[in-house]
């Protein structure tokens, strides 16, 4: 399943290209791509794990 994030270039939805699994420096999870329609690097961010 393609992952999908907000483009704020595009303002709309868009399929993530080359989407990877990353930590920020807070330490929460998020997936770091591209878009698929102009090329801008978008992020989403992921829940926290429950523990």
């Amino acid at each position: 399943m393609a992952e999908t994030a907000y483009c704020v270039k595009c303002k709309a939805k868009s399929e993530m290209k080359d989407a990877e699994k990353v930590t920020m420096k807070n330490g929460r999870p998020a997936m770091k791509g591209v878009c698929n329609k102009c090329g801008t690097g978008v992020y989403k961010i992921l829940p926290m794990k429950k523990k």
